[in-house]
């Protein structure tokens, strides 16, 4: 039987609620990560119960979710297509969020391995994973802050503020270079992990090999 797509407390779309012209025109720059639009695009169709679509979204980004499971050991492809056959929109926003939640893991599992040496991929990788959280989840978090008086948004946000200076500067025309402060970015990330388990305790994080 097909399944309503409803409102759940547990995971709030509240900035997604829009219409197609605005799914597919607003704000969507040529370099805006693939997972990003994917993500609104599956919620948006989700929502209108377009499976087809929606499945369509999810098979566009196979190699992502692959990834994923090659680090974390986790094949939330399998639970996203279990979802997309049930027509249950909400389990499958649910899944999306925790995709989302272990690329910005992804992010930084890879700086931490590559011990912050190459500035320039450690620089996108945080840029990448601060997105995911700003365009995708900031707002559940927020949300999450305004029922419980919590403050978790501004601990998350100011992290990342503080790992941008962690992973160190590479100056300019050879001065002014800085060098990154590996152990804080470890501290900081792990610490934005744990605020954002607090705000969707229903993620799963995985087992990643030793960093």
């Amino acid at each position: 039987m097909k399944k309503i797509a409803c409102v759940c407390p547990v995971f709030l779309f509240c900035l997604l609620i829009i219409n197609q012209n605005v799914v597919c025109g607003y704000g969507y720059a040529k370099e805006e990560d693939p997972l990003i639009k994917v993500f609104k695009n599956i919620i948006y169709y989700g929502r209108q119960a377009d499976w087809p679509r929606v499945s369509t979204e999810v098979n566009s980004i196979h190699d992502r979710i692959a990834d994923i499971r090659n680090i974390f050991k986790i094949d939330l492809g399998i639970r996203i297509n279990q979802a997309i056959h049930d027509q249950d929109f909400q389990t499958l926003a649910n899944q999306m969020a925790n995709l989302v939640f272990l690329a910005i893991r992804e992010k930084f599992y890879y700086n931490r391995q590559e011990k912050l040496e190459i500035f320039v991929r450690s620089k996108v990788r945080l840029r990448l994973a601060e997105e995911y959280y700003t365009a995708l989840l900031a707002g559940n978090v927020r949300d999450y802050d305004i029922r419980h008086k919590t403050a978790l948004h501004d601990g998350i946000y100011n992290r990342f503020v503080n790992a941008r200076d962690a992973i160190g500067s590479m100056g300019f025309l050879g001065t002014g270079a800085v060098k990154p402060n590996l152990h804080g970015f470890e501290t900081l990330t792990k610490e934005i992990e744990t605020l954002l388990i607090r705000a969707f305790p229903y993620f799963e994080t995985g087992q990643a090999a030793p960093e």
